[in-house]
């Protein structure tokens, strides 16, 4: 079942397109890389997708809704879709616990007690139960990763859009990122991991969506991308 459908998606900044006639589905379940250097047009796109900027051309819809009307972002964004953005955007005046039960608790509209019970066992999940207390500038750049997932996923959304997530991560906590990534998609989530880390994709995608001066330039099974790349 196709979750993301993106049609003839194009983007300019003025007289420069960044994007052009983009298009793919992601379908339910599946872990796709979507790739590029620098300039290639994957920032805009990531924008676009997490609801950041309004698309001009083509369409964008999230299980046959919507995503923009008008020029404004529609529920379907923040009700399907978590997103985890390269500088984690934590809320640094704000324990951790509380990073993840506010978003909650506007949500839902939850008392901040039940919110903070579900946030303890998210945090305890992704083994940051230590961290409920401190505010989010006493903890590593890899806890402050985990914790800005952990503030995603509290709002269980069906699909989690990740941006750079290694970019401020050493090997040892880059491989904590991949595996509990990986225990994510076991439980059903599907995951768009936007990244220039070739490796890091390697070891999660099983797809990849491969971006060149704002032109889709590949589109295929991971594995094979990855062969001829080698």
């Amino acid at each position: 079942m196709s979750l993301i459908t993106v049609k003839n998606l194009s983007y300019a900044y003025e007289d420069k397109k960044v994007l052009d006639q983009v298009s793919f589905n992601i379908n339910e379940g599946e872990i796709v890389g979507i790739l590029g250097l620098s300039g290639s047009g994957k920032t805009t796109l990531l924008k676009i997708l997490s609801g950041l900027l309004p698309i001009t051309e083509g369409t964008y819809e999230i299980e046959s809704n919507a995503a923009y009307l008008n020029g404004k972002r529609t529920s379907a964004i923040s009700q399907e879709l978590g997103v985890v953005f390269q500088e984690f955007n934590l809320f640094m005046h704000r324990t951790v616990l509380d990073n993840l039960a506010l978003p909650l608790h506007l949500r839902s509209k939850k008392s901040m007690k039940e919110c903070r019970i579900e946030a303890e066992a998210v945090l305890s999940s992704l083994g940051l139960q230590d961290q409920a207390t401190k505010y989010p500038f006493k903890c590593s750049g890899g806890q402050q990763q985990r914790i800005a997932i952990a503030r995603a996923l509290i709002l269980k959304p069906t699909v989690l859009l990740i941006d750079e997530p290694t970019s401020s991560l050493d090997v040892e906590n880059t491989q904590k990122v991949i595996d509990i990534l990986k225990d994510l998609h076991k439980t059903g989530l599907t995951l768009i991991l936007i990244t220039h880390d070739m490796a890091f994709a390697k070891a999660l995608s099983q797809r990849v969506i491969v971006l060149d001066e704002g032109i889709i330039k590949a589109d295929t099974i991971a594995e094979n991308y990855f062969k001829q790349e080698a």
